[in-house]
């Protein structure tokens, strides 16, 4: 059974990730071109995975939550490589071609969107390992699998914490990037404060 301060903040999770995609949801039309749609796509899937592993999580299904961090990030990373990529990053993402290099990634990132290390930050070599081992079955996961010498799985609420903050960092990262791209400039400035405030809990 998952602790109260868990459920709590995946409840406080849900709810700033509905605030957050009310308000891009509520625009009506978006300027449409190739890069435009993969950025809103990108933006619409990371929401499903949010919610997803919120629900995961909730259910204990701790293994498959984790396992989805890696898809997150990688969203994250398409959808700013939809705006500022190149003609041909364009036509590797829109033919699968395209695969993410996280360790360089992040720095280029920064620099074509201001981010002053975020990104990195957000994509570090630490990161990068257990997002690796979490998703392809590796030790991450496998050492969770055990509670002492019990066949019985072993997530500290740091850890699922850890998701939590990871996942609702990534919608608040593809929310200000699709307000800013897009121009939404009142909408633009609703996202950062509500970010600061889910943060405060």
């Amino acid at each position: 059974m998952i602790s109260e301060d868990i459920q709590k903040r995946i409840d406080s999770a849900r709810k700033f990730g509905e605030e957050l995609e009310l308000i891009v949801v509520n625009k009506k039309e978006l300027p449409a071109s190739d890069r435009n749609i993969l950025l809103i796509a990108y933006w619409a899937l990371l929401f499903d995975y949010d919610k997803g592993i919120l629900s995961l999580l909730q259910a204990e299904f701790f293994g498959s939550a984790f396992a989805l961090c890696r898809p997150v990030a990688e969203a994250v990373v398409r959808a700013h490589l939809a705006i500022c990529g190149s003609d041909e990053e364009l036509k590797a993402l829109q033919n699968d071609d395209y695969r993410v290099n996280f360790k360089d990634i992040g720095p280029r990132l920064d620099a074509a969107f201001g981010l002053e290390g975020l990104m990195q930050n957000f994509l570090s070599e630490k990161t990068r390992s257990a997002l690796h081992s979490y998703t392809h079955s590796g030790v991450h996961q496998l050492g969770r699998r055990f509670d002492g010498n019990d066949l019985k799985q072993s997530y500290k609420d740091e850890e699922i914490i850890e998701v939590i903050n990871v996942t609702s960092s990534a919608i608040f990262m593809i929310s200000n990037l699709v307000t800013k791209h897009f121009g939404f400039e009142d909408e633009w400035k609703k996202v950062g404060p509500l970010y600061g405030e889910w943060g405060k809990h």
